[in-house]
């Protein structure tokens, strides 16, 4: 009997020995580097057991210097013992407490979560704990210093994204037109319901960007009456700078009300009176050359033309009477007394002639 309660002790001291080595040997180890992430991000701090040993059922505890940000105890977490400050914000990864995975993620990061944080896991009376250092640096949301101009009909992206960039796809993202929803991003999906009518089918944003920070707005068909002040706001952003704003100008386009081309028909009526001015101008052009043409033959002496006989005739007729017309035309005075003469003197010649043949 004696020998048979010896031989028991033995066997439970020697598995228990073997017991304590293995959790001895098992090493717990934190990233090695220091974690840099901004306000409104998430992240996870790493943690993890060598050799991979199931935690599930273990005591796992984050902390920061004496404050709990989570602990798990008897395969559940207790929420009871964490920080208000760090509520609904920690979390493990359930499928990776059968791996030794003990990493937390903390979403919403504030510019106070920086810090170095502790990562236990205890193992019946064994605890073993590594360190990570957070580092949450302040992201702003910028807009446009520059206003965005558009013509009316056309589609405008309105710029906006947060620097330094970060993932925001977690993040609720506001596009507000005064106080009027122009776009809601919320749970990972536009959320359509809560958009004002005016701007329904028109929105959109870049989803595939919205990992490097870039919340732009696209708006289609534009009109004069989206001008304004446009507003990217990121409430649940732990930061000063929230929002960022972003002014939409619009102007119409070439096409006037009656949807005739403004432009065409200027450019029509430019021509149209650049034709009349050149015609002016050469109907002038033509008529200083025929005055310098009939002045050049008035000084030549040239025969005149065969309409003023009556001219010279009339000329003729106030040579012999000056009296009969006390005032001459100034046509009169004009022209040449050279052409008349040789008519008159052609005249009494055959005067002459006549009366020899008379005598004869």
């Amino acid at each position: 009997m004696m020998m048979f309660k010896l031989l028991f002790w033995t066997g439970c001291y020697s598995l228990l020995s073997v017991t304590e080595q293995v959790t001895a040997e098992t090493e717990i180890f934190c990233s090695s580097e220091p974690v840099v992430s901004f306000c409104g991000s998430s992240i996870v701090l790493q943690c993890h057991l060598e050799p991979q040993q199931d935690a599930t059922d273990n005591t796992v505890k984050w902390t920061q210097q004496s404050d709990v940000v989570h602990i798990r105890k008897g395969g559940k977490d207790d929420p009871g013992e964490q920080m208000e400050r760090f509520e609904e914000r920690t979390s493990l990864f359930s499928e990776g407490l059968h791996k030794g995975n003990l990493s937390l993620q903390l979403s919403s990061l504030k510019l106070s979560d920086s810090g170095r944080y502790k990562c236990s896991f205890q193992d019946g009376s064994v605890e073993k704990s590594c360190y990570v250092n957070l580092t949450v640096g302040e992201s702003e949301v910028i807009g446009s210093p520059e206003p965005v101009t558009a013509e009316s009909g056309q589609d405008v992206v309105l710029p906006c994204h947060l620097e330094p960039p970060f993932d925001v796809t977690s993040l609720t993202v506001e596009w507000r037109w005064n106080k009027t929803m122009v776009h809601l991003y919320r749970n990972l999906k536009d959320n359509e319901n809560a958009q004002d009518q005016r701007f329904k089918g028109r929105t959109s944003l870049f989803h595939d960007e919205m990992h490097h920070g870039n919340i732009s707005l696209k708006l289609k068909n534009v009109s004069e009456e989206d001008e304004g002040i446009y507003t990217c706001f990121v409430p649940k952003l732990n930061c000063q700078v929230k929002k960022g704003n972003i002014s939409l100008n619009v102007g119409i386009n070439d096409l006037d009300s009656t949807g005739t081309n403004t432009t065409s028909d200027l450019s029509d009526q430019k021509e149209l009176i650049g034709l009349n001015v050149g015609g002016a101008v050469v109907v002038v052009i033509a008529a200083v050359i025929a005055g310098l043409a009939c002045h050049k033959w008035r000084r030549r002496g040239s025969d005149p033309v065969p309409n003023q006989d009556g001219l010279c005739a009339r000329q003729n007729s106030l040579q012999a009477d000056p009296q009969a017309d006390p005032e001459p035309h100034e046509e009169t005075e004009m022209l040449p007394t050279e052409g008349c003469g040789a008519q008159n003197g052609q005249g009494g010649q055959q005067d002459n002639n006549q009366e020899e043949e008379d005598v004869d």
